[in-house]
């Protein structure tokens, strides 16, 4: 059972990747040739399913935590079990296409999406020996807002179909977007045919 200072926590984490997944949805639907395209396929389908993914299970997680008398625990164990399976199938994916250029990007979010399931399989493999453990349910919270956060980040990254991530964008800062267009594989507006 969570400690009643935990629910708004819930309460708004339910309510923050509800709102999250709606605006997904939309980024998906404006730009729907991107999917198409051969050369953004792949990327596209990846962000678009990792942001789905990491706020589903924020959603899924925080309501499961606002029902009275439920185990949290076996709701992280099942989520990270969803969570790791996905993994699996994008990097098998990712491995497959690998001919193409910058088909490995998707190993970085997979690499989040693992530390994902190492926390949140951590904290749930807590929470089934003693549901009132606090420090496993602080986990939850944190391994919650890096969810939401990885989520916005795929989402950016899906609406501008352009590396945002820290290293990207330190190479635009150095060198200039032209050059880091070219030696980091970042697509600009013109590029991706955007008028």
């Amino acid at each position: 059972m969570i400690p009643d200072q935990y629910r708004e926590f819930f309460t708004a984490t339910a309510s923050t990747s509800g709102a999250l997944i709606g605006l997904l949805f939309v980024a998906i639907t404006v730009a729907p040739e991107r999917e198409r395209q051969e050369e953004t396929r792949m990327e596209f389908r990846v962000r678009a399913s990792v942001a789905l993914l990491v706020f589903s299970n924020a959603l899924s997680i925080s309501l499961a935590a606002l029902i009275p008398m439920v185990s949290l625990g076996w709701w992280c164990l099942v989520s990270s079990f969803g969570i790791l399976l996905f993994a699996a199938a994008t990097m098998r994916s990712t491995m497959a296409d690998r001919r193409r250029p910058g088909t490995w990007r998707p190993v970085w979010l997979i690499a989040g999406l693992l530390v994902v399931v190492l926390f949140e399989s951590w904290a749930g493999v807590r929470l089934v020996r003693d549901e009132s453990d606090l420090g496993a349910i602080r986990i939850l919270n944190y391994v919650l807002i890096a969810d939401l956060l990885m989520g916005i980040g795929r989402a950016w990254q899906l609406a501008s179909m352009r590396e945002t991530g820290p290293l990207s964008s330190l190479r635009v800062l150095a060198r200039g977007e032209a050059e880091a267009v070219a030696l980091g594989g970042i697509e600009t507006d013109d590029e991706s045919g955007d008028d």
